[in-house]
């Protein structure tokens, strides 16, 4: 129940978040309305023209409140340098989708990610290079999987990507084409590819052992570097 609430809480402010500025716009309209109709009730005889001019400031106060707002929770769960999700937001995604998957019996899985050799562009070509190829990197895998896939800067050269919805099957086929569109895409210019460690969450497993289970993943498939492994069988 603890989870259900905790889902539901987290669904409910990020829809807050995404409507603010029209929720603040329609409050001012709101004030400048009861205010008007306050007018009318107190006979106050004030011109209504004056009170429409009130709501329509109040509407435009709120909308810019409400869009500074919003642009603040996004800055707090976004990567600054490659405009992907943080990890802060990971967990927060994360416990909510194990959640929604516990309640409606559907699939969950997690990848981790880790760029091999990634080190070698920032000792040959500058921190100032490998930002750029951290920031290509996020727009591949963004273009890679479905809109509904949460793909995160888990900090440093390691990504994380959770796939509610998706099958083992379906979760490693698209980190199979992530690795192989980074391998044509750096391999002979940088001489960089991507190590992943993928894993589906059991209704009964803790976040944190799911975590653990997909980084052991993640180290045995860098460990042959270029490799893609689904820790359900420990080999793909």
């Amino acid at each position: 129940m603890l989870w259900l609430q905790t889902s539901q809480r987290g669904d409910n402010v990020r829809v807050f978040y995404k409507y603010a500025p029209f929720i603040f716009a329609i409050f001012g309209i709101a004030v400048g309305l009861t205010g008007y109709y306050l007018d009318i009730f107190l006979q106050m005889s004030l011109n209504s023209l004056l009170w429409a001019g009130i709501a329509l400031l109040l509407s435009l106060a709120g909308f810019v409140t409400g869009g500074l707002i919003r642009r603040l929770d996004s800055s707090s769960h976004t990567d600054s340098l490659t405009g992907l999700w943080n990890r802060r937001y990971f967990y927060l995604r994360l416990t909510e989708e194990k959640s929604r998957a516990n309640r409606k019996k559907t699939p969950l899985c997690v990848a981790m990610i880790d760029i091999d050799n990634f080190k070698l562009i920032n000792d040959k070509y500058g921190h100032f290079a490998g930002d750029l190829v951290l920031a290509e990197l996020a727009a591949v895998f963004k273009h890679t999987v479905q809109a509904t896939d949460v793909v995160v800067r888990w900090g440093g050269d390691e990504f994380a990507i959770i796939f509610p919805g998706a099958s083992l099957r379906e979760a490693y086929a698209v980190m199979e084409r992530i690795r192989h569109k980074v391998a044509v895409r750096f391999s002979s210019t940088y001489g960089i590819a991507i190590s992943a460690g993928v894993i589906s969450l059991e209704s009964d497993q803790a976040v944190q052992d799911l975590l653990l289970t997909a980084d052991r993943a993640l180290y045995k498939a860098k460990a042959q570097k270029n490799l893609v492994i689904a820790a359900a069988d420990g080999s793909c």
